[in-house]
């Protein structure tokens, strides 16, 4: 993966995680109580179990989704800043003043 692609690659991953805990926020409750019935002890502890790792994937992957988008929005301005040929397109680095410049 070349460094010129990286920001694209980060932005369409952060979409398609947003997007897939975006669908287990909306369809898991639904889907797993679909899926298995309660009929025994065994299926109520794996049902149980289920229910905890789709609990954690729902509460992660759409926030994970929304900061690897951020990250590559930033990746993308920051390229953009340090590949500018003029001098106005390159990054302000502030620095204090000397002296003879906090004098005037």
């Amino acid at each position: 993966m070349s460094t010129d692609s990286m920001p694209r690659t980060v932005i369409w991953w952060g979409v398609v995680i947003a997007l897939a805990g975006g669908a287990l926020i909306a369809a898991a409750p639904y889907a797993l109580t679909a899926w298995w019935g309660m009929n025994t002890a065994e299926w109520s502890a794996a049902t149980v179990v289920f229910e905890v790792v789709l609990a954690i994937a729902r509460t992660t992957l759409a926030p994970l989704g929304a900061a690897l988008i951020a990250a590559g929005l930033v990746m993308h301005y920051v390229d953009r800043r340090l590949r500018g040929d003029r001098i106005a397109d390159r990054p302000h680095r502030w620095r204090f003043p000397s002296a003879e410049e906090a004098e005037r």
